[in-house]
């Protein structure tokens, strides 16, 4: 699942710079995501694998890359007072790689760099 993971986040990472012409597919992967595999999304997220967290943490912050509506769409559907939410915090590698937390940081940045200053001032 892991691979599956990096191989859409690349995807989407490639279709939000040198491949915009692609974006429509973009963010058709988000919408499919998020209607159909949340799910699977927050199981592997919250998994006690640290790869697997990170790895989902990633995916989510490529899906809010893609623009503005993706952001809304992922800030919609994602439930930010879950309970095991705070844990990731916690989560590291013993070996100085980027981490769960690294990971966190860069997902909530991510609706920062969205530029979705309604979505800000929402609170998401």
């Amino acid at each position: 699942m892991l691979l599956i993971f990096q191989a859409l986040e690349a995807i989407l990472l490639r279709t939000v710079s040198n491949l915009s012409h692609f974006s429509v597919v973009g963010m058709n992967i988000v919408k499919k995501l998020i209607n159909s595999y949340v799910k699977l999304i927050y199981a592997a997220l919250y998994s006690e694998n640290c790869k697997m967290s990170r790895g989902c943490l990633t995916l989510l912050s490529a899906m809010v890359a893609q623009g503005p509506d993706s952001a809304r769409d992922v800030c919609s559907h994602f439930d930010f007072n879950n309970k095991y939410l705070p844990g990731l915090l916690k989560k590291g590698f013993k070996k100085g790689r980027t981490d769960v937390r690294m990971a966190c940081i860069q997902f909530a940045l991510s609706f920062l760099v969205a530029g979705d200053n309604a979505l800000l001032a929402q609170g998401c």
